[in-house]
């Protein structure tokens, strides 16, 4: 909770006052100046004799194909040594992590000047149709016996001191069991997540919109758009896209949009979708909350989702729910906190002409970029949901 990370190095300092002595401590700073900004201090920073940082924090597997996963060494005095991403896990669970996953080269050499960097590729595959586990890369130095597995991360903004983060080098390799047809999805972006980055680990070639500029021609070869979360209360051009994007839907197409908060801070327009419904402060915070299925289509097609594929959410099940709908939407699922009555809003599906709108108050922003492989095939089936229903 502190506001700042402790001086890696600190100056002891004491003073001889009428006789007394007085003793205090002060970081040990850098001083430049800067041309625009003036005098500016920094830290002094304490780092490892290599730093490593995996590009990738979640990695799909489908299909028993191989994916690369991505490391970069660097090093300030320079260094040479060997490279590895093996599983993380208790002393216990190491051999079970490792058995789910084959991970080539088992080693990767590095050699670096003062200063430099590299990139060193490992191909990562899955051995079983379940398999879920969290990779870490580890440097040993030649002649150096301790492991070095933390990367580097500088906050660095000019209304606060520059903050530098020593993160563990790890990634969560998922492999998922999931079917899909689509290749191409529009997303409209909403307050910042990172749905389109786990689209792509699906393989959907995510074409991102601009709120203000849904016309024919940019929305052309396109059967399925999502919108980010909170984009109808960020984006207000959205507002004045309604009606084309519902002809757009009429004609064919799928809308799958996020949640959007309701509040008197961020109220949500009156039509989101082709029918009326209403979002209220329904949520489920407890990510382990019982979850009851309909059979519904959507549940069905092309993965078959049961309640093993709500085990293993991070955080919360969703937030911001329907609250009323028009009696032609269907609402596949209830769940509730311990306690609190069901709550049926976190899925809308309904038909509108030869296309499909679907509002989810679900927190896939949370769960995707956790990945959690019943999250991925649930949002997969969604974008799927269209005109064969």
């Amino acid at each position: 909770g502190v506001p700042e990370g402790p001086a890696p190095l600190e100056a002891q300092l004491v003073f001889t006052i009428d006789g007394r002595q007085v003793q205090t401590s002060r970081a040990v700073a850098f001083k430049w100046t800067d041309p625009v900004l003036g005098e500016r201090y920094r830290a002094v920073e304490v780092l490892p004799a290599v730093s490593v940082d995996i590009a990738e924090r979640v990695l799909v597997l489908r299909d028993g194909k191989a994916r690369d996963a991505h490391v970069r060494v660097r090093s300030l005095a320079g260094a040479k040594g060997t490279l590895s991403l093996t599983a993380a896990a208790a002393d216990s669970e190491v051999t079970r992590a490792q058995a789910r996953f084959e991970v080539t080269p088992a080693q990767a050499r590095f050699e670096l000047a003062a200063g430099g960097e590299t990139e060193l590729t490992f191909h990562v595959n899955a051995h079983g149709a379940a398999d879920t586990g969290v990779l870490r890369a580890v440097a040993h130095v030649d002649g150096d016996p301790r492991a070095y597995d933390r990367g580097l991360v500088r906050i660095d903004h000019a209304h606060i001191p520059m903050q530098t983060v020593l993160p563990v080098a790890e990634l969560r390799a998922v492999h998922v069991s999931l079917e899909k047809s689509r290749s191409k999805v529009g997303y409209i972006p909403g307050a910042g997540d990172e749905i389109p980055a786990a689209l792509r680990e699906l393989g959907y070639q995510v074409v991102e919109l601009s709120a203000g500029s849904l016309g024919p021609a940019q929305l052309a070869g396109l059967d399925v758009i999502v919108t980010g979360v909170r984009a109808w209360n960020v984006e207000p051009k959205l507002v004045a896209q309604h009606a084309a994007l519902m002809n757009w839907v009429h004609g064919g197409g799928t809308l799958v949009v996020q949640y959007n908060t309701n509040n008197r801070i961020a109220p949500v327009p009156p039509d989101l979708g082709p029918l009326p419904f209403t979002i209220a402060q329904g949520r489920v915070t407890d990510e382990n909350a019982q979850v009851t299925l309909a059979d519904d289509p959507i549940l069905a097609q092309p993965n078959r989702i049961t309640a093993a594929d709500f085990v293993g959410w991070v955080q919360e099940r969703g937030l911001y729910f329907a609250d009323t709908w028009d009696a032609h939407y269907r609402a596949p699922l209830s769940m509730s906190d311990p306690g609190e009555k069901p709550l049926r809003g976190s899925l809308l599906v309904a038909k509108h002409g030869k296309g499909a709108f679907i509002y989810t108050g679900l927190a896939f922003f949370r769960q995707l970029p956790a990945g959690v492989p019943g999250a991925y095939r649930l949002f997969a089936n969604l974008i799927e949901y269209g005109r064969a229903h």
